[in-house]
């Protein structure tokens, strides 16, 4: 009996010390709602309130103060989350969960978001207000990194705080860009079910193309070509090992005032995105004397993807059209360095990554890539056989503007100016609906 009593007395000890641990943590980590920051460099006082269900409310006396103070609440609110979104790009997830997320570096990195990044910062403009107002809320964000209380993830995971640079943006948007993309799950379906099925199979689909129409030389299914599934498995496979959910699916309407009861416009935007904790979209109000916007924005991006004003008003849908292509590219029969293109050989391009792998040494491997893309042969487990296979992405294949674009919405004050703003918004993924609110 007496050893029981111990027992007992010792468990309930050890529930005493953890309740005192994680009260200390909740504590000591939990956002700051009230009292006095001071941001470095503020030309003017800035105050944020915070309502009733913890949206932040911003009010400075100009933009840069703004987005500043923007980029500190942001972080305070979703540091971890913003962690996470900007290591998919540049194949960082391995570094912090290990080797079972090795595929979904490797598929990323090979997607060239990260060296896409790169060669855009390089061009870019720094005297552009877009990237002097995005490196204003990088500013805001890196404070906190610096002097605000470390995330609970951070510690369970063992890696460091580390400060945010505007290569991360462009990786975050880049994410978002490629889980808007369908190509890749559409295409090796609707192949499939030709090289299975048939023809007659396809016209029940709402495809706006002679399905009958041979664009390009097709070749009997064998047992060396993989194309038929494994592409989409491997994409589904290496997305559905991320943390965070998939942006995915989306719609939005608006109802003209003429035909409302009270006179005034209503927008509706659903956005199909996955139940996450925290939620995917992060809700601030930001007001200047020439900025206002109620908005909703993904971790790390400075602006909102969807919002409104007292003018403007608009919401984000996805666009499933066809922008991302497979090709079979034939390899020289004699000299495995080059592959067919047109009418000549050439070089494949050897692209060299190295990707950090927590409690075990980096990996460092290699891939091919053509005029189309990476070759998915060694990249995806699921690509097997001979016969090299490529993907081709628009995305990446024009200048990035994205940035710009964005910005440009987020102060556009009428039609036209939205209109325009739209122009740079080169994701084939993104549909915007936009409604003029007054004015």
């Amino acid at each position: 009996m007496r050893k029981f009593k111990r027992l007992g007395w010792g468990l309930l000890a050890l529930v005493g010390v953890l309740a005192v641990v994680i009260g200390s943590l909740t504590y000591h980590l939990k956002p700051d709602y009230d009292g006095e920051k001071k941001l470095q460099n503020l030309s003017e006082e800035v105050d944020v309130y915070y309502d009733t269900y913890g949206i932040p409310h911003i009010y400075a006396e100009n933009d840069a103060d703004a987005f500043k103070a923007l980029g500190y609440v942001h972080a305070q609110d979703r540091l971890w989350q913003m962690e996470l979104l900007r290591r998919i790009g540049k194949g960082g997830l391995s570094e912090v969960f290990g080797k079972d997320l090795l595929g979904t570096d490797k598929f990323f990195l090979a997607l060239g978001i990260d060296d896409y990044s790169s060669e855009t910062i390089a061009k870019l403009n720094t005297s552009d207000a877009a990237v002097q107002m995005s490196q204003a809320y990088l500013d805001g964000v890196n404070q906190f990194v610096k002097e605000g209380p470390t995330p609970v993830e951070f510690y369970l995971t063992g890696i460091d705080k580390k400060p945010f640079i505007l290569k991360d943006v462009y990786n975050t948007i880049g994410y978002m860009a490629f889980s808007f993309a369908m190509a890749h799950k559409t295409d090796p379906l609707l192949s499939k079910i030709k090289d299975k099925l048939g023809f007659e199979y396809l016209k029940d689909l709402e495809i706006n193309s002679d399905t009958t129409t041979q664009w390009i030389k097709n070749y009997p299914r064998n047992k060396t070509d993989s194309i038929h599934k494994s592409i989409s498995d491997v994409v589904m496979a290496s997305l559905k090992k991320l943390s965070i959910p998939l942006f995915e699916g989306s719609n939005g309407w608006a109802i003209a005032p003429e035909k409302t009861k009270n006179g005034k416009v209503i927008f509706s935007n659903d956005p199909h995105i996955g139940f996450s904790q925290p939620s995917v979209w992060y809700e601030a109000h930001v007001s200047t004397p020439t900025y206002e916007k109620y908005g909703y924005h993904l971790a790390g991006v400075p602006y909102p993807l969807l919002g409104h004003n007292r003018k403007l008003a608009y919401g984000m849908t996805m666009f499933e059209n066809d922008d991302v292509d497979f090709y079979y590219e034939k390899t020289h029969p004699t000299d495995t360095r080059k592959y067919r293109s047109g009418n000549e050989w050439k070089d494949y391009e050897i692209i060299a990554k190295t990707i950090k792998v927590k409690d075990s040494d980096d990996v460092h491997f290699s891939y091919k890539k053509t005029h189309h893309g990476p070759i998915l042969n060694g990249i995806a487990d699921q690509v097997t056989g001979d016969r090299p296979i490529s993907m081709w992405w628009i995305f990446t294949k024009v200048e990035n503007k994205l940035l710009n674009s964005l910005y440009n919405m987020s102060y556009a004050t009428s039609l036209d100016d939205f209109q325009h703003a739209l122009e740079d918004l080169h994701a084939p993924g993104f549909r915007y609906c936009l409604w003029r609110c007054r004015g």
